[in-house]
């Protein structure tokens, strides 16, 4: 085969595998959670803001999974336009995480195995994790190599939540967060495996996606228990 053959051959089948593995993310969130909100674990009524932080999450997650159905289909030019349009509603919904996670506190809503302030350091882990990768992403749009792995590990960094809802947190008290970063560096081992397959080695990309995780975890309990955050909870905590 040709090195122009080799080269279109791996290119499908990166495209195969980026939709696969959306496919696979989109579903884990899914089910995550709707297994919660069967076990009767959703507060309800609910303020209209988480509703409408819930829609814009699970929107995120169809536009990242019908963005690599495009490729996959051939369709550059509708996602380099809707991309610019995701660009936007990221912005948009990073505010929103924030306004959530303030009103979690304010209305008494953080899951009970949080401590308000350690709830609000994970949160703003989360927001500044998830808009660095996606930002570089959009960056180096133009790379495609590192713009789609950094799209993939910007996602990733956004289950967190849904891997909160399926591990036994309780249970696992301080543990919690590095389980969460052992699920979140899984998805990501699952496409350094990919390259090792097809390329005969890893993508940078995956590096820093990884390290992206570790310091989330890592950096949480430090954020969540500085005099800082300890004083925003106290400042939005009901009393």
């Amino acid at each position: 085969m040709s090195d122009a053959l080799q080269t279109a051959d791996l290119a499908g089948r990166e495209r195969v595998f980026f939709a696969v593995m959306a496919g696979a993310i989109a579903a884990t969130i899914v089910a995550s959670f709707g297994a919660w909100a069967l076990r009767g674990y959703v507060v309800l009524p609910a303020p209209l803001l988480v509703h409408a932080h819930a829609l814009m999450y699970m929107g995120w997650v169809g536009i990242f999974l019908t963005q690599t159905i495009l490729i996959v289909r051939g369709s550059v030019d509708l996602h380099r336009r809707l991309g610019a349009f995701a660009a936007l509603y990221a912005g948009v919904m990073l505010v929103m995480g924030a306004a959530v996670a303030l009103e979690s506190v304010r209305e008494a809503r953080v899951p009970p195995f949080f401590v308000n302030s350690l709830f609000l350091g994970l949160s703003a882990m989360e927001l500044l994790t998830f808009a660095g990768l996606t930002a570089a992403a959009v960056l180096l749009r133009r790379r495609s190599d590192w713009h789609k792995r950094l799209m993939l590990c910007g996602i990733i960094a956004l289950m967190a939540p849904a891997w909160g809802r399926v591990l036994p947190m309780s249970a696992l008290g301080p543990a919690g967060g590095f389980a969460i970063m052992g699920a979140q560096l899984g998805y990501i081992s699952v496409g350094m495996g990919f390259d090792l397959i097809t390329r005969g080695r890893i993508h940078p990309a995956y590096f820093w996606g990884a390290a992206a995780m570790v310091v989330l975890a890592v950096g949480t309990p430090f954020l969540g228990f500085s005099p800082l955050f300890v004083a925003l909870a106290h400042l939005v905590e009901p009393h």
